[in-house]
This record gives structure tokens, sequence and C-alpha cells, in this order.
């Protein structure tokens, strides 16, 4: 292949493709192209580059062989591709790979013909804008367009089995992350991809792939594990953005309206992020199930042990300096985690201040030890310090205290306040199975977890992982209370465990 013109220089000439990617707006677009058709980019351009593909430092220095973009609503892709298709067809010279009669095709494919018919349309239309490049058309249909030089451009829906048998000199893949994967259909993108590479391999033009993401499932999302980042194959370039990353006119208040109505789905839309598997971490109903109606806050009784664990912030943000007083009594035949005391000082406030004001109250309730998780390095323990109350960090990371704290839940041996905050927060945390098939616990975007984190902390420090021997001769480790049987498997037990063997 034999560039006419750069695509740089066709870019920039309103002769040209100058009017298709105009504008400030579009600059991240136009550095994503350029890097993929091989040339070089400049200083400012690089460091765009870079953020997009996930730490890439350098262009990749020749045409790829694929480039996938994986981004958010609106983002402009099919737009873009499109411009692309259109260099390639009508600035790019094909005639060295191409024998007598044979016809390079730039071809089209989206889930649905109308799909593919609405992407093939930015290319016809911009063709049919540029009159240079209009006087290049010999004929068309309503999914193709003829060009000189044995050139066309063809829309087609998705199907591997018609997709053999044309010389393509490049491939746009339109929303590939909503194609049929190979557990649901015969007709799965592997099968599609498997069976469009080879009608690349004459001419050596490059796969083209745009798509919203989807689950974390399909070719998508296994080529954008496998490649994105600087570890990734240079010839394969991954770029992966949010919507406004790459439209910065789209109106953030489009965004932020779709994060309040549903921030799962929105992340995927509009975040440009793979939906993970999610489950809810407790119903409301499991929670409800623990809480006294109408006891917001308990008094203190005398002759009780009571802990604390705090969740710090900094004031400026959106997350509150939040603290759960709790104790332990015994109810029946079982131990049960009571909360007594719920605190949630929303920003902004003094962390000094803050912390000052927490630690008398923590005196009050006869209360000298605080617990907490690494916030800030060693900002809570000199904070706590100076007022007289002794900081420990948690060994715990905020998802393992949740996955820690879940069987008293289930169990039933928490005595739950009356506090709707914290229910709300509770019932907003998502459980999530890792790539490696690790458990995770998180709170969605747009959610806090402050009250939620204090609570779990709390039934963490009343319920602490503890070593037993097992009736085989081995140590295991379970949590408390006692009524809850099962071994809790997470890692920081399995750490625990580890550790106590090498002690013997």
């Amino acid at each position: 292949m034999k560039k006419n013109v750069s695509l740089r220089e066709a870019l920039s000439d309103p002769k040209l493709l100058g009017d298709a990617l105009p504008g400030d707006s579009w600059a991240a677009w136009r550095t994503i192209l350029i890097a993929a058709m091989g040339e070089e980019l400049t200083s400012e351009e690089r460091a765009v580059f870079a953020k997009l593909t996930g730490g890439r430092d350098h262009e990749p220095g020749e045409m790829v062989e694929m480039l996938l973009v994986v981004a958010g609503r609106r983002s402009g892709k099919s737009r873009a591709l499109s411009v692309l298709a259109t260099y390639l067809a009508c600035l790019c010279d094909w005639s060295e790979h191409l024998f007598i009669g044979e016809v390079g095709t730039a071809l089209y494919q989206a889930p649905t013909q109308r799909q593919a018919a609405s992407a093939f349309k930015y290319a016809t239309d911009l063709i049919d804008h540029v009159e240079l490049l209009g006087k290049t058309v010999e004929g068309r249909t309503s999914d193709c367009l003829s060009l000189r030089r044995s050139i066309e451009l063809t829309a087609q829906a998705a199907n591997w089995r018609y997709s053999r048998g044309t010389t393509c000199i490049c491939v746009c893949l339109d929303e590939t992350a909503f194609f049929h994967n190979a557990e649901d259909s015969a007709n799965s993108d592997e099968e599609l991809l498997t069976a469009l590479m080879p009608s690349l391999s004459t001419t050596g033009g490059p796969m083209l792939i745009a798509s919203s993401p989807n689950t974390m499932e399909g070719i998508v999302f296994k080529l954008h594990a496998r490649h994105f980042g600087a570890a990734g194959d240079p010839k394969i370039l991954v770029v992966q953005a949010d919507s406004r990353a790459l439209n910065p006119s789209l109106r953030q208040s489009v965004v932020d309206r779709a994060y309040q109505t549903d921030p799962e789905k929105a992340e995927a839309e509009y975040g440009g992020q793979f939906r993970e598997p999610l489950a809810g971490y407790l119903t409301r109903e499991l929670i409800e199930r623990c809480v006294e109606p109408g006891i917001s806050e308990r008094a203190m009784l005398p002759g009780v042990q009571y802990v604390a664990f705090v969740d710090c912030a900094s004031g400026t943000g959106t997350d509150s300096f939040a603290c759960c007083i709790g104790h332990e009594a015994r109810d029946s035949d079982r131990d049960v985690c009571v909360i007594d005391l719920l605190i949630a000082q929303k920003p902004p406030f003094d962390p000094y201040v803050c912390t000052a004001a927490l630690a008398e109250h923590l005196k009050r309730w006869g209360i000298s030890t605080v617990m907490g998780d690494n916030w800030a390095g060693g900002f809570p323990v000199s904070a706590f310090a100076k007022n007289g109350i002794t900081y420990q960090a948690c060994p715990l990371s905020a998802s393992e205290l949740y996955l820690h704290s879940l069987p008293a839940w289930t169990s039933g041996t928490v005595a739950m306040l009356d506090n709707p905050r914290a229910i709300d927060e509770l019932t907003s945390l998502r459980r999530k199975v890792g790539q490696g098939g690790k458990e995770h616990v998180i709170h969605m975007r747009g959610h806090h977890d402050d009250l939620a984190n204090t609570i779990a902390g709390v039934i963490y420090r009343l319920t602490p992982m503890q070593p037993v021997v097992c009736s085989w001769g081995g140590i295991g480790v379970v949590s408390r209370p006692r009524d809850y049987h099962g071994l809790y498997l997470g890692e920081a037990d399995e750490n625990m465990a580890a550790w106590l063997r090498s002690q013997g």
C-alpha cells in the first residue's frame, strides 16, 4: 500500500478530509488515527496517546494490523473509523496488491444491517462532500459504493458464513462487543474474526474494531485484556476511554444524569468500562431483619467494653468522617454484634477538629483505642494520639472486612441500628469476581460506603479471625459468632493460616 498523501496532511486539508474531524473536540481522535497509520506524533499528542492506550509511551511507527477502540456512547467511534476507512479507500494506492479484476473492499460490519449501513453512510457522505473524492465514484447501491482503481465500500450485517472470499483493504467492525459470543450462538464473534482476518492478508490492511464495552466476555474483552497497555502487541493498538475523553462536546449533564439514574450501566455506557460480574452484597430484607425499628442509637451501659472503628476523610471531597461504636452481647445461645452508635460528619470539615471532637466522644464511651484503615499515611495515628487515643491500622482491606462480616449478617447475629443512610450504603454494595476468580466487595460509582465500612470494621473487631485445630490435624481459621459453623476461606484467612503453619 502506498500513501498518496499522509493522513495528517489529509486531515488538515479542507479539500481532502479537513472537514471530517475538525476542531479541538476531535483532537484525541486525530491522534489515535494518525498513530494507527504509523505516522509520527508530536510530544503533546504522545501524552494523549499514552493516556488513551494505558501507558504506551510511543506510537507504533508503522500501520497497525488491528485498531481496537473501547469507548463510551456518543464518543464518535463510528464516524472516526469511517474517516480512516475513507482515507484508506480514496487516498491510498492498493494496486500492487490486487490482481486484474480483483476488487479491494473496505468492509463495514455490525450486529445488524441497519447499524452497518449507519457507519457506512458516514464514509459515503464524506466522499460526496469532498469534490475531489466524489469524482472517484463509479457506481453505488444502498449498501455498496464503487470507486476507481477497483476499490469499493460495502456494508453487511455480521455473519461469519458470508464473510469469506473477499479481498479487503480494511474491515470496520462496529459495536463488536454486542456480537454473539461463542457461548450463545454458532455465529460467534470469534468465528467472525477468524473468517475475516484472511481477507486482509493479501493487502495487509488493518482490522478496525470499535465498540462500547459490554460484559467481561467475548472477543472485544479478550483482545483488550491481552493487548491494552504497554505490554500489548505493538501491531495491535488498543484504546480505552470514556465518552467525554474522545468527545468533550458531549454535555457533562447528560453523563451525570446517567450516573445518577444507574451508576452501573452508566459506567459501561459512558465510562467506557466493561461490566464485571456483580451481585448484591446484602439484600435489604436481610439487613432489615437485623434492624431494631426506631432505635437510632443506644445508651451507654456500665461495665460494657465498647470498640470503635473509624473511616477518616479529608473534609474537602465527598466522603464523610465516619465512626461506629459497638459491643458484643449474649443473646440466648449465641453472641451478637451490637451496633450502638453511628457518627458521620459530612464535608466540608477540618479533619483535625473532627478528630479531636471524636476522640472526646470515644473517651466518654470508655474507648482508648480505635481502629481504621491506612488512610493518608500516618495522619490518623498522630491526630488521634494528640487527643489521647491510640489508632491501630486494620490488617484487612475494606473488601476483606465486608467478606469477613458477611456470616454475621447472614446468621442474623448483628443488632443493627435503624439508620436509613447506613442501610442504603450496605444495600448498594456489590460483590464482583475478578479475572483471577478473586472476590471483591465494592460500592458503585456515585455511592458511598463510609458508615458501611465502619460497621464492617466493628463486626471484625468483635468477631476476630481465630485459628482452630481441625479434626484432620490441620489449621483453619474461623470467625465468630459461635453459631456460625462454616469456614471462612477469604484470602486474609488463608494468609493467616499459612503464617500459623509456618510457626509450627
